[in-house]
């Protein structure tokens, strides 16, 4: 009954991270021509040896608009996983400190593309790793239809208080 019951709550916690509201409108500054070029429906990943986080990013940017759509789904580092298992296992453990869910979806928050350039900052967000709330920037280069870049995460409360890693998106 036990195993059934992990299942059944496995697959609750696995929709509910699926079930998120789409991602809010982000507003995308530059010159017009600028940011034509970046127009799109981008899709890449990310990843930070420091954190061991990896994760997706999308974003798509209608053609002509000044406003796009995207986020970045975070996997939390597998510190973050062990800590959880343990705790799961323990019958004593309260289930809502385990929170946020490992599948957390990050919005973006403004972009701005100067020539074949882009930089942007992230929604704030919890970092379980630090327990503290976390502020990300990011920059990335243009090069036909590749964005690749790098980001640095500031953690408001932690002995590593600038964290960093690569990006890279395509246009499909």
């Amino acid at each position: 009954m036990l195993k059934r019951t992990s299942l059944f709550a496995g697959i609750i916690a696995a929709s509910a991270c699926r079930m998120t509201p789409p991602p809010p409108a982000v507003p995308v500054q530059g010159a017009d021509s600028e940011v034509s070029a970046f127009s799109g429906e981008w899709v890449g990943r990310y990843s930070s040896k420091a954190t061991g986080r990896h994760g997706t990013i999308r974003f798509n940017l209608p053609e002509h608009a000044d406003t796009g759509y995207g986020e970045v789904e975070i996997t939390f580092s597998p510190s973050l996983h062990l800590s959880r298992e343990t705790q799961s296992a323990d019958p004593k453990a309260d289930p809502d400190e385990l929170s946020p869910q490992p599948c957390t979806a990050i919005g973006i928050t403004v972009i701005r593309i100067e020539h074949d350039s882009v930089r942007g900052t992230m929604t704030p967000y919890w970092d379980p790793d630090c327990e503290c709330r976390a502020h990300t920037v990011f920059d990335g280069k243009l090069q036909r239809n590749r964005i690749t870049g790098t980001f640095s995460t500031r953690r408001e409360s932690s002995d590593r208080p600038i964290v960093s890693g690569e990006w890279r998106a395509e246009r499909s």
